[in-house]
């Protein structure tokens, strides 16, 4: 994810306002023209299943209704996209919750803390149960849950000062989601700052892994790719490869996809024949097991660029192609597909997120 892409997100996490806040309690009594929520769906080639009409009634308590095809009990339905998009955490975790349901996303994406903070100050245990409470209320499985890790972070780093530093928080944010009762934890796998060879830096990304899994029970680790901009590494998939090689517990490893990268590391999804062709690479050398998650991401740089500069679906290099082919792929049922495009209005990823679904 962009570092820009963070700052605008926050853009879509607004704290709910009496006029479109969505109460657990329907027992509350509403104030004049609150708006409720409205079970009529529209055309389903319009938007996506669990999209829910709000309208405004001067009478009568708020309402909430569950996202369809994901269930409380940590199950998702099989044979599903689950498409979301980063939501911020504003407010309090919990709310990261309710703005995911508010643009009609069946996953999402957030950061459990400040991510341009070495430190941060524990997670209370209230705050974790009533994010645990909302995900279950508001039908968000564990598993259509990606949280981010912090930027500072270089789990390879050649400084020692850093490395360690890196390696803290990489236990900590394991523990919050842990505490979270969340199971998958992605973050960007490192880099050399151009001081150690890639083989190195691989080295330590993996023991920094190895280090924290014995530290914590069981959130997977989750591995983005990069777009070999600078010294990063993760933009092959040969090195993603590497790093899961190193790791000891392979249950607890896996890949996150994201489209921007990819394509500015110059794997080209704008063709059918391209798009199987990098599929059947992954496969191949990192292996379908591990994919965990995607970014939809288009690009703004051309194929190979390097550069980490995220796009709205359809209007970058990319193109609505590339995105139609993995909309129609069943290799990416049922793990969290998640947009971290440019978000210049409120309701930019509700039509981001209704326009991926009618590409199926």
């Amino acid at each position: 994810m962009s570092r820009r892409s963070s700052r605008i997100a926050k853009k879509t996490g607004k704290a709910p306002s009496e006029k479109n806040e969505i109460s657990l309690d329907s027992s509350v009594p509403s104030a004049s023209k609150r708006k409720r929520l409205n079970l009529e769906q529209k055309d389903e080639n319009q938007q996506p299943k669990n999209i829910i009409e709000i309208n405004e009634e001067d009478n009568g308590p708020l309402k909430y209704v569950k996202t369809k095809h994901q269930l409380p009990d940590g199950k998702v339905t099989n044979g599903e996209k689950y498409v979301g998009a980063h939501v911020s955490i504003s407010g309090g975790l919990h709310l990261a919750v309710e703005r995911a349901l508010d643009i009609g996303a069946k996953s999402f994406a957030m950061f459990l803390r400040s991510q341009r903070q070495w430190t941060a100050k524990p997670l209370n245990p209230k705050d974790a149960e009533i994010f645990q409470t909302t995900c279950k209320d508001l039908g968000f499985s564990p598993a259509v849950i990606l949280p981010h890790g912090v930027y500072l972070m270089n789990c390879g780093s050649p400084d020692p000062e850093t490395l360690s530093k890196s390696r803290q928080v990489l236990v900590d944010e394991l523990k919050r989601c842990e505490m979270l009762g969340l199971t998958l934890y992605n973050f960007h796998p490192g880099s050399t700052c151009g001081k150690i060879s890639v083989e190195e830096c691989l080295d330590l990304i993996a023991e920094s892994i190895n280090l924290a899994h014995q530290q914590t029970k069981y959130v997977v680790t989750v591995l983005e790719n990069m777009s070999c901009q600078g010294n990063t590494v993760g933009g092959k998939f040969e090195e993603l490869k590497g790093i899961i090689d190193r790791i000891h517990d392979k249950s607890r490893v896996g890949v996150c996809l994201d489209t921007c990268h990819a394509f500015a590391a110059g794997y080209d999804i704008r063709t059918k024949e391209k798009f199987e062709q990098i599929m059947s690479d992954f496969e191949h050398i990192i292996g379908l097991e591990y994919l965990k998650g995607v970014h939809l991401n288009d690009s703004k740089g051309d194929l190979g660029c390097h550069l980490d500069r995220h796009e709205n679906i359809g209007k970058g290099k990319i193109g609505k192609k590339g995105f139609q082919f993995l909309m129609k792929d069943k290799r990416f049922n049922d793990i969290p597909l998640v947009l971290e495009t440019p978000c210049q209005s409120d309701d930019t990823y509700t039509k981001e997120i209704a326009l991926l679904y009618s590409m199926k």
